[in-house]
């Protein structure tokens, strides 16, 4: 295993190329250090391609073939094909990329949103990014639906959650524990004098069962951006201008 990403074992077992990068082994200095490989918060583009191209080595992934969109914190999920290479959705807006095409590799990038993978036996996957607000859009469901219409079976699927804040951590207006409250409400938590809690990982879990994944199909315990400060990228914890991570898979 390298100290630049991490793996879900479920995925491990099941043959799913993927990784859910870490911060550590990159370049970057300052609030970036060391390994951001988001482009978009002012660290050294220089640098940002430098960790790009350490990742996808150690990952065993050609960055030529990655595909990514533009994240809106929305719902839409785009589709890797021959008529849409990975040059063509760039600057698409989209929470979620999917594909059946063999050489692919799609990603996402986050720093405290969770990430999740959901993939088949047959080299069809998806890459989600999940913040509060597509994950109650249901993004993630949205995004087996899409997977069931390239051709696989939500029998066959499986699905892991990378690092993304835990619900200790996840501290939410009265508002956005509402939402919750009518999607999920096992996944809000009050105390007397607190503000709410959201668990976001429990939430995707349901929307992912509910969309017809298998329980013991879906591994939901990643670890927390927010708690550890030396593994992860943490936008709650530190703000912006940080750096982010990427998760992918490849098919």
């Amino acid at each position: 295993m390298s100290a630049l990403f991490v793996t879900s074992p479920l995925l491990d077992a099941a043959g799913v190329r993927h990784g859910f990068s870490t911060r550590a082994g990159g370049v970057s200095t300052g609030r970036y250090a060391t390994l951001n490989v988001g482009g978009k918060w002012g660290d050294d583009a220089a640098n940002v391609t430098e960790n790009r191209r350490r990742l996808a080595a150690a990952g065993g992934f050609d960055l030529a073939r990655l595909a990514t969109a533009r994240q809106v914190h929305g719902a839409r999920v785009l589709v890797v094909d021959d008529a849409h290479p990975p040059a063509t959705l760039a600057a698409e807006e989209a929470d979620a990329i999917a594909t059946a095409l063999p050489g692919s590799v799609l990603g996402v990038y986050t720093a405290d949103c969770v990430p999740l993978v959901i993939a088949d036996d047959a080299g069809r996957a998806v890459a989600v990014h999940a913040g509060w607000r597509g994950t109650a859009a249901r993004i993630a469901a949205v995004a087996v639906d899409t997977l069931v219409a390239l051709g696989a079976r939500r029998d066959r699927l499986v699905a892991a959650l990378g690092p993304s804040i835990c619900a200790r951590c996840f501290e939410v207006g009265e508002e956005v524990a509402t939402v919750f409250d009518a999607l999920t409400p096992a996944a809000v938590t009050r105390r007397a004098g607190e503000k709410p809690h959201v668990d976001l990982r429990l939430a995707n879990r349901a929307i992912l069962v509910d969309a017809g994944l298998d329980p013991a199909r879906v591994d939901a315990a990643p670890p927390c951006t927010m708690c550890e400060v030396e593994r992860f990228f943490s936008f709650r914890r530190d703000g912006g201008q940080i750096g982010q991570h990427l998760s992918w898979v490849a098919t």
